[in-house]
This record gives C-alpha cells, sequence and structure tokens, in this order.
C-alpha cells in the first residue's frame, strides 16, 4: 500500500512540475526597428541622431517614432506609454541606436499602427 501511495504521489508531482512548465509563458517578441523623427519620413531626409540632439529635439516638442525595415514594406508606429500618453520623449533617448526592440501591444487605430510600449530596449 505505501508502495502505490509513493507512487501516486511521484506522478502527481511530475504531472504538476510539467504542467506549470508548458503553462509558463513565453516572453513576447519585439517589434524591431529603428527610432527616427516623424519630420525625418515626412521629409524623407534621414539625419543620424545623437543621443544629446534627440533628447534636446524631443524636449523641443519634435515627434519621434518607430521605422521598420525600409522600402515598400516599412511600417511606422506611433509608440504610447501604458498610461496612454505619448512616448515619444522616452524612445528619442534610443535614436542613436541603430536598431531597437519594443515590446507592447501593437494595433492599428484610424489606419494608424501604433504600440502600447512595456518596454524598450536598444540591440
Amino acid at each position: 500500500m505505501k508502495k502505490l501511495f509513493a507512487i501516486a504521489l511521484i506522478f502527481a508531482l511530475i504531472g504538476t512540475i510539467s504542467t506549470n512548465v508548458f503553462a509558463a509563458k513565453k516572453a513576447p517578441k519585439p517589434i524591431t526597428g529603428k527610432i527616427v523623427s516623424f519630420d525625418d519620413i515626412i521629409t524623407g531626409n534621414f539625419q543620424t541622431w545623437t543621443l544629446d540632439a534627440a533628447k534636446e529635439a524631443s524636449e523641443k516638442g519634435k515627434m519621434f517614432v518607430l521605422l521598420t525595415k525600409k522600402g515598400k514594406t516599412s511600417k511606422i508606429y506611433f509608440i504610447f506609454n501604458e498610461d496612454g500618453t505619448n512616448a515619444s520623449k522616452k524612445i528619442a533617448k534610443y535614436a542613436h541606436k541603430e536598431k531597437v526592440g519594443i515590446v507592447g501591444k501593437s494595433k492599428v487605430v484610424n489606419g494608424i499602427n501604433i504600440i502600447i510600449m512595456e518596454m524598450i530596449e536598444g540591440m
């Protein structure tokens, strides 16, 4: 009887452990691209930003966005914080990076791509 109870307990533990391992959430895949000013996209004249220049420009009201890819398959994402405020000043700090990844919920609102940002990281 003790052996049967021990075997049942072992199978119960294995079942619990395997359920927890498979139920663990996978890390969300970031949307990658480059932080650029919206003015650069409109004019087509992309400038190379330094950290200080991008911070200063964002303080003056320049809008920064995420540009994925280049050419006909490119997309522009406007970035917002989880509280709904514009994250342009926050992402401007990454404009000097060659590539960034943004984790969050992406959606299209009235034809405009937006990301509700949870996290941003330079790559």
